[in-house]
């Protein structure tokens, strides 16, 4: 049994929740699709070198709605588990290099040098070139998914998840400009692209799938440091 089967089983149990907040993302965003309104009013627009009278579109749609609390709470589940491998990763690497067990060891995430420095005695017991690898992973070194990581995991950012800030992003099928010019009717779901994201505009779906890649690449990477 390799000391690090703990933090792959964390990784997997995040891919299961991932699956299951999938379809409920789905849901959530047809939800919006469906309130989405369309006002149009004539007015002139310049084409070709040339102004005509169209008819212009006014959409209108929930920017700031909720998400349903199953969808919140598979999100968290999601967070959880790989925040958990990564604490997983920590433990076992100090009791390795320490050839002891460390209680209050933890994997840090932090914004500076500075803070880096003073949190070292959570990782008590590494190597100097472990310290070094867990440094290239922080947030001021460049490295943005542990920032993302951490700062869902947080409590009070968690909570936040209820009440998405920037959900919504509507775009227009270009095969239908012609048709909404001519002033015809177009179907809502044919044009409207929905996208449910975090509140720093990570696409929910596509920024889990990227966390568990990148957790993944990073217990493999230490799986061959304890040989």
């Amino acid at each position: 049994m390799h000391p690090l089967d703990g933090a792959h089983e964390q990784v997997n149990g995040a891919r299961e929740h991932l699956d299951a907040l999938k379809p409920e993302i789905d849901t959530f965003a047809e939800e919006i699709a469906n309130s989405i309104s369309l006002k149009y009013k004539r007015g002139f627009v310049k084409i070709n070198g040339r102004h005509l009278l169209v008819p212009i579109a006014t959409a209108g749609f929930p920017v700031n709605r909720p998400a349903p609390l199953k969808t919140s709470r598979l999100i968290g589940e999601v967070i959880q588990p790989l925040r958990k491998s990564l604490e997983y990763l920590a433990y076992e690497l100090v009791r390795f290099d320490s050839k002891s067990i460390k209680e209050q060891t933890q994997f840090i995430i932090v914004d500076s040098p500075e803070k880096f420095r003073s949190n070292l005695w959570r990782l008590d017991g590494l190597i100097p070139e472990h310290i070094a690898m867990f440094e290239m992973l922080q947030p001021y070194k460049g490295c943005n998914w542990t920032k993302l990581i951490r700062d869902l995991s947080n409590p009070d950012k968690h909570k936040t998840l209820t009440a998405i800030k920037h959900p919504v992003a509507l775009s227009l099928d270009p095969s239908n400009t012609e048709a909404i010019l001519a002033g015809n009717n177009v179907s809502m779901d044919s044009y409207a692209s929905i996208k449910i994201t975090f509140s720093n505009g990570t696409p929910v779906i596509k920024g889990l799938e990227q966390l568990v890649l990148d957790v993944t690449k990073t217990i493999h990477l230490f799986d061959f440091e304890f040989f």
